[in-house]
């Protein structure tokens, strides 16, 4: 599980920015938090970001997935495995707009928890560069803390569970942790490998994402996925794979049956909406039972709302997400920013500063005219469109939003 991610310097982020996933001490949706067995640590099962175009949302999630691409990118080249097609390597571009951070190292600091561990890794870039790079261990419950290695400019440190790796010469440009992956097989690096792996990225601002269709091969995952369709009101009794000579998948069938017939509909004939569903549930089920990271940006697009809210209740129902999946998702959509839904740690907000440079802050670090914590029965979509949250959205003051909401 994510605990927190921070990163400082990197494109609309000047100053350093944290997403932090440990639940806070507020009591609604208790029973939707995410509990370690071990030592009863809380986190939150869903982050929702939300703000004005151009406010800096995606680029919180780009900075996640940037870090991500960073270290499994060497990795896949090597292993010459289909990943190469999702796993870009691009530069890493810091902020821009003044004449000191353009020429500063963007940094990347991740806490997360697997097997049993919780692991703590920074890495900084000046250009491609890496200047720093650690990574430290603790056993979930345990108080030691054990430093696997630290990379300086000049230098690599080896920790005891290193102790069989020979010092050797890396390029500047690999992180020492795709370096470790790709020369030893060593059990505490394939574990930190195999929950970046694990970091689902997806952008449903681009028409062609709908188009990379991920489909289960396993009867049973197969019946899954048209299970929760129909409970979507999307009533399709099959569907078929078409793929072609080198086994990739040419087109997605629909069937519906009627009257004893069936009738077979393309996907790409379905309605948008449909398509994107059909092309987003499996890879959303596939989190789930598989306890990944899933990070979507605009998820909320072409679908309604009741879709929307239908794909995060999945995520904030214990009896559904058993591996501690965790979904971090941008959204312009308020229907779905209720107090019903969300606990307030769980709503993030992107707005711009004076200098033009975006921050990032949760609803529950808020507070009202008075100085006290936004109540948790607040009417969070209107009080947002009110402009009280500070990401204040477009065309507040030309619309009666107050009486769209309550119609």
């Amino acid at each position: 599980m994510l605990s927190q991610f921070t990163f400082k310097n990197y494109k609309c982020f000047r100053d350093e920015t944290t997403l932090d996933m440990q639940a806070a001490t507020i009591t609604e949706h208790e029973d939707t938090i995410l509990k370690d067995k071990k030592d009863g640590e809380r986190f939150i099962p869903v982050a929702s970001i939300y703000g004005p175009n151009g406010s800096g949302k995606s680029t919180v999630l780009e900075a996640i997935w940037h870090l991500a691409s960073k270290i499994m990118f060497p990795i896949v080249m090597f292993e010459n495995t289909d990943d190469k097609e999702n796993i870009m390597q691009n530069a890493t571009i810091p902020f821009m707009l003044d004449e000191i951070s353009k020429n500063e190292p963007s940094e990347f600091h991740v806490i997360f928890r697997y097997n049993d561990k919780e692991f703590n890794y920074y890495i900084s870039f000046l250009e491609d560069k890496i200047l720093n790079e650690s990574l430290q261990k603790i056993n979930v419950g345990g108080k030691k803390e054990a430093e696997i290695f630290f990379r300086g400019e000049n230098e690599i440190k080896n920790g005891k569970l290193l102790k069989s790796v020979s010092k050797t010469e890396i390029s500047s440009k690999m992180p020492y942790l795709s370096f470790l992956k790709i020369n030893y097989n060593l059990p505490i690096i394939n574990e930190i490998i195999e929950w970046f792996s694990k970091c689902e990225y997806s952008h449903y601002g681009m028409s062609i994402e709908e188009r990379h269709i991920f489909f289960p091969k396993e009867k049973e995952d197969k019946e899954l996925v048209i299970s929760a369709l129909n409970e979507m009101d999307i009533n399709i009794n099959d569907i078929e794979i078409k793929k072609d000579d080198k086994g990739k998948i040419e087109d997605i069938i629909t069937i519906r049956n009627r009257g004893g017939k069936k009738y077979p509909l393309s996907f790409f004939d379905e309605s948008s909406g449909t398509i994107k569903v059909i092309s987003l549930l499996p890879k959303v089920l596939d989190s789930i039972m598989n306890g990944k990271l899933m990070i979507i940006d605009e998820l909320d697009a072409k679908l309604h709302p009741k879709l929307l809210k239908y794909i995060i209740k999945l995520f904030k129902t214990p009896e559904i997400n058993k591996s501690g999946a965790q979904l971090i998702f941008t959204s312009h959509d308020l229907t779905t920013m209720k107090n019903d839904l969300f606990r307030r740690d769980e709503i993030w907000f992107t707005a711009k500063s004076k200098n033009d440079a975006s921050e990032l802050y949760s609803l529950i670090e808020l507070r009202d005219e008075k100085g006290e914590l936004i109540r948790k029965n607040a009417r969070f979509d209107k009080q947002y469109l009110e402009g009280r949250y500070g990401a204040d959205p477009y065309f507040q003051s030309i619309i009666n939003w107050e009486v769209l909401l309550d119609e």
